[in-house]
């Protein structure tokens, strides 16, 4: 008969000391050499003392147990900042080597305590960027997805920003840009003022009733006076290549392009004529 294979014997703990940086947490150490480190709450609970005998199966367990503790901790201190969805929560515990099966728990156990709601954390999140970024709901979309949270949920933390609050939104980039471009043309500030909306997120719909809000009549002598302005750096641009008719037609090509209408511009060239003597 083969003999039997003998039990192995269990590691004694001979030193329990703690680390140098971290008050709370200890080294634990097995017949003289250093095997693991534990919390002071897993330490407390399981009741490590010297003396005490570890068998292999156990000293696994008692280092499954502190890296349970350890993912959960950094969880929740990542949470204790602001919201997070299951998603930045996921990649927070990975960059700290926390094992995968380890990971998948600490979800769960987060879950059960209500501290992630990839619901709740859409809705706020939504609100946020209406209220503070006046973001526009195809942009807080892109943003939830890249956060990780599913269609549905979006779909529904989206309801949280009703149409009538996007044009409110709206109303206050267009009127903010359109401030900003005087030295523009009316038809040049508008289409800016529209692109600026739709890379903010809001959709088309929602943009043409924006506009139909904001006073986008600019006073004639007011545009007439941006003309020349942009009119005259025009001029001495093409005055260095051209003279004559070619250079008043690239000026007025330019202008026309700028958006000014073709009145407005024959008024400018004809004062230029009378300037420059032409």
């Amino acid at each position: 008969m083969k003999k039997e294979k003998q039990e192995e014997k269990p590691s004694v703990i001979t030193k329990i000391q703690v680390q140098r940086r971290r008050k709370d947490r200890f080294n634990i150490y097995l017949d003289g050499e250093y095997a693991f480190p534990v919390s002071e709450a897993v330490l407390i609970k399981i009741g490590l003392f010297k003396g005490m005998e570890l068998t292999k199966e156990r000293q696994k367990e008692i280092e499954l147990e502190n890296t349970a503790y350890l993912s959960y901790s950094i969880a929740v201190d990542y949470l204790s900042y602001s919201l997070r969805s299951e998603k930045e929560v996921r990649k927070k515990l990975k960059e700290n080597d926390i094992p995968f099966d380890v990971i998948d728990g600490t979800i769960q156990r987060l879950h059960d305590q209500r501290y992630i709601d990839d619901r709740i954390y859409g809705e706020s999140y939504t609100r946020t960027a209406a209220n503070i970024n006046r973001k526009g709901p195809f942009v807080i979309a892109r943003e939830l997805k890249l956060k990780g949270l599913k269609e549905e949920v979006i779909a529904l933390s989206l309801e949280q920003y009703p149409e009538e609050y996007q044009i409110e939104n709206g109303i206050k980039l267009a009127e903010k840009l359109l401030n900003k471009q005087q030295r523009t043309s009316s038809r040049d500030a508008i289409m800016k003022a529209r692109m600026h909306l739709q890379q903010k997120g809001y959709t088309r719909d929602v943009i043409d009733k924006i506009m139909l809000e904001v006073d986008t009549e600019t006073p004639e002598d007011e545009e007439f006076a941006a003309l020349r302005i942009q009119g005259d750096k025009i001029w001495r641009r093409y005055a260095r290549k051209a003279e004559g008719f070619q250079l008043i037609q690239k000026v007025k090509t330019n202008l026309f392009q700028k958006g000014y209408p073709s009145e407005m511009i024959s008024e400018y060239i004809e004062e230029k004529k009378q300037e420059e003597d032409l």
